[in-house]
């Protein structure tokens, strides 16, 4: 499960009670900006669920975190290797809720560059629980490039009519989206789209869970800017109203996906639902696998559940029945 793959390996530059200006003398250890992953960076410590927290201080003491992620963005520079560390909670579904039990709550707009996000769950198989602020809004939408997002269970439970996970987008000006790393990560629970991705190229989606989303679980807007460049790896996708939606999509790599689709499994059909392709250019669709049967002229058939443009190369995907051979139409 994606969480469980999530390392966080901090150098420990200091220790408690070693921390900003409380041992003189030790090097290092009146340093204002906490522990260092980088020649510049600086950790910071979220914990909504901490006793006391607040955002009113510097969050880079893990005995004094900070209160939600926007805070700890409000901290980041462009570039500095900072990293946001955000701990677990208690609020998936099924937990018994005996403490620690406020998710991430947030709707959060990311405009910084070079940013890793991460949440630190370190006994959980989906990541820390993150629900957007309200129905119908975006957990994270992100206009900085070179983000990386992963350990995070993002679902849209207790808040109404669902709520989107991950957007990435241009804001208009000079800030683009692009560069996105989301790895390690679930997306379920009354989500609508999972990740949407609008002007965003190079972005690298692996190793992720997509738990039945009711519009989308990886999308572009056709009406839109196409992402290129791009690689979608390694994730499992079942029953997806869409899996990978992106009709777009040029010059990018899709492999080593799974797609379940209980309609096209059971012969019904899916039109599209699979892996959509159709307008774009120059893709490598391979070693995918699909609950569908090879082209038979059917519901639910290779055809029907993918589309793929004629530039691309569809290579070595199998089906229920054996590998297909062709780009599906």
């Amino acid at each position: 499960m994606p969480s469980a793959n999530v390392r966080m390996p901090l150098p420990l530059t200091r220790l408690p009670p070693w921390f900003p200006g409380q041992c003189g003398g030790v090097p290092g250890a009146d340093a204002e900006t906490g522990l260092r992953t980088h020649c510049t960076g600086t950790v910071f410590f979220v914990d909504p669920n901490y006793n006391g927290v607040t955002d009113l201080r510097d969050g880079t003491n893990p005995e004094a975190p900070l209160n939600s992620i926007a805070g700890a963005l409000s901290k980041c520079q462009n570039y500095h290797g900072d990293v946001i560390v955000v701990m677990a909670n208690d609020a998936w579904q099924y937990s018994p809720k005996a403490s620690y039990t406020t998710p991430i709550n947030e709707t959060v707009v990311c405009t910084v560059s070079g940013v890793r996000i991460v949440g630190v769950s370190p006994s959980g198989a989906l990541g820390v629980v993150w629900r957007p602020a309200t129905a119908g809004a975006t957990a994270l939408t992100v206009y900085g490039c070179d983000v990386l997002v992963e350990g995070f269970c993002f679902d849209g439970f207790q808040i109404g009519a669902g709520g989107n996970g991950i957007y990435a987008d241009w804001n208009g000006t000079t800030l683009w989206g692009e560069n996105l790393t989301v790895r390690n990560c679930f997306f379920g629970g009354e989500i609508d789209t999972a990740i949407q991705l609008e002007y965003a190229w190079n972005c690298y989606i692996h190793d992720n869970v997509f738990q039945e989303p009711d519009v989308a679980a990886i999308y572009a807007d056709p009406a839109g800017s196409p992402p290129a460049n791009c690689c979608i790896a390694d994730n499992w996708f079942h029953d997806c109203a869409l899996a990978i939606s992106m009709t777009e999509l040029q010059d990018s790599e899709i492999t080593g996906n799974r797609i379940f689709n209980s309609a096209a499994q059971a012969g019904g059909a899916a039109t599209d639902e699979g892996i959509d392709t159709a307008l774009g250019a120059h893709n490598l669709v391979a070693d995918n696998w699909f609950s569908c049967i090879l082209p038979a002229a059917s519901p639910g058939d290779w055809n029907d559940l993918n589309s793929g443009d004629a530039t691309d190369a569809w290579v070595g995907n199998w089906c229920m029945n054996g590998m297909a051979v062709s780009i599906p139409t």
